[in-house]
């Protein structure tokens, strides 16, 4: 085992000191506070933050509970014999939970490395821009899906809330998340897309130098970018490709 010199502990102590500390500060609960209900891309996912009220710092916190079940309406069709919502019918959803996905991504399938063992459906509501609704081929077993709201700009993408988090136990089933708006500075953001990520720690090269948290890698380097203009650990994080980058 290789001894750890007194540099590399320093780098790791001052490491896991300023992402508590910006954790802390901003609007996005540590793992054991967020909020629950019961990876790749080709974008320039990481360009300069958009312009905010603050520019781009956070403060304050928010909590709430999301649902889950279907509402009612006219529909059409039906999933795991449950009406399909007017309000996503415009999406394409799986009646067998096998064919019919709109989407395909390697870090939602079972080893993380199978496309198409990785579809999926996530659609917004086309009445209620904070509420989506998911369905996956392969049920997530060994941890949480977080999905966090995102708008963009062009090339630039920013979160624009805390993550929302759902144990997602059968492909027949159509998941209702209630996402937040709650980053100060960015309320007045358009949810355009959604950073979907399983809820599992993951070793992060440099910067990072570490295992740590998806969802908590993403807003530490979300937020790192705003503040320092150093993109450093948003491609540290992009190049894991252990997340999803959805846009509507």
């Amino acid at each position: 085992m290789k001894k750890m010199n007194k540099a590399d502990l320093s780098m790791k102590t001052f490491f896991s000191v300023t992402i508590m500390t910006l954790l802390l500060m901003g609007c996005d609960a540590p793992r054991r506070e967020r909020s629950y209900t019961g990876g790749s891309s080709e974008n320039d996912l990481f360009g300069m933050p958009m312009s905010s009220n603050n520019n781009g710092s956070t403060s304050g916190s928010t909590t709430g509970s999301t649902t889950s079940g279907s509402t009612t309406g006219s529909t059409t069709g039906s999933v795991g014999g449950v009406a399909i919502p007017s309000e996503v019918s415009q999406c394409s959803w799986s009646s067998d939970g096998v064919n019919g996905f709109e989407n395909k991504a390697a870090h939602l399938s079972p080893n993380e490395d199978n496309v198409d063992e990785g579809a999926y459906t996530l659609c917004q509501s086309n009445i209620n821009e904070q509420e989506v609704y998911l369905q996956v081929k392969n049920p997530i077993g060994d941890a949480q899906l977080c999905l966090i709201p995102t708008s963009h700009d062009g090339s630039n993408s920013v979160y624009v809330g805390e993550p929302r988090c759902l144990y997602v136990n059968s492909s027949q089933t159509l998941y209702k998340i209630s996402l937040i708006k709650n980053r100060q500075g960015y309320t007045n953001r358009r949810i355009t897309g959604v950073m979907m990520m399983k809820d599992k720690a993951y070793q992060y090269e440099a910067p990072f130098y570490q295992y740590i948290l998806s969802p908590d890698a993403y807003i530490f380097c979300s937020q790192w970018l705003a503040l320092y203009y150093d993109p450093s650990y948003c491609i540290a994080f992009k190049n894991k490709g252990a997340y999803v980058y959805h846009q509507f």
